[in-house]
């Protein structure tokens, strides 16, 4: 399998899956864009709305963009987002993300030099499989060596391209619009030998919103679905994709 697919004048990739301009957050997408001013490393914007993608798509700090009329969800838009990027690091990164130039460099660093590292992010978290709780999670300033986790939250985290293509590494839609993509992407790779690590990265800042929100109601595809709904039926399909596994392991 030729997984050659990076381009040596291009340092990393940057993808930044966009639904709106964050009203839960004092960044969005146009500060973040504003923070990569001065980061080397394309852009890649999977624009999931009508609205955000015909005031932003032509954006000078934009290099590639992908529209969707419908909203793709979490999972659909990073494989876009993989698909067209050509850094040897790629970053992926909530629009509501305000990130500093050394906490790219810092997760960067991580990435390529910790043992078998594929994805490495400033935060994750350890798991009871069986049942399907969080043992310890490891957030910003609270740790201060990188760790190997379970899985890596998903709103900033960086991909070992080449080690990613090369062991057939893919987030599973089936985890769309949201939720356990994290869980089941840390079982991938470790089904692959690899490893997902927290990383003691601190400058970024990230206020959680709308997926903590109990009454979310997520548009994906143009069906309204209920956190609720989500939550449960992405349970039932993980428990289903990964019991051997889980009971072989845990």
């Amino acid at each position: 399998m030729n997984t050659n697919t990076t381009n040596p004048e291009i340092p990393r990739s940057f993808i930044i899956p966009v639904l709106d301009f964050s009203p839960h957050s004092p960044y969005n997408i146009k500060t973040l864009l504003s923070d990569l001013e001065n980061i080397p490393g394309e852009v890649i914007c999977i624009f999931n709305s009508k609205e955000v993608y015909e005031e932003l798509h032509a954006h000078p700090r934009i290099n590639k963009s992908c529209y969707n009329n419908l909203n793709a969800g979490v999972c659909r838009s990073w494989n876009m987002g993989i698909n067209l990027a050509e850094g040897k690091a790629v970053f992926i990164i909530n629009a509501d993300v305000h990130i500093r130039p050394s906490a790219i460099e810092q997760l960067e660093s991580y990435l390529f030099h910790l043992d078998k590292a594929v994805i490495v992010g400033p935060q994750g978290t350890h798991l009871d499989y069986r049942k399907l709780n969080i043992i310890r999670y490891f957030k910003k300033g609270t740790f201060d060596e990188p760790v190997q986790t379970h899985d890596v939250s998903g709103f900033l985290f960086a991909i070992h391209l080449e080690r990613f293509l090369k062991h057939r590494l893919m987030f599973d839609v089936q985890f769309s619009p949201c939720f356990f993509e994290e869980w089941d992407m840390g079982l991938q790779v470790m089904q692959a030998g690899l490893a997902c690590y927290a990383a003691p990265v601190e400058d970024f800042e990230h206020h959680w919103g709308a997926s903590q929100d109990t009454n979310l109601s997520v548009n994906y595809f143009g069906r309204e679905m209920s956190r609720s709904d989500i939550l449960s039926k992405g349970k039932e399909r993980f428990k289903a994709k990964w019991h051997e596994a889980i009971f072989r392991t845990s």
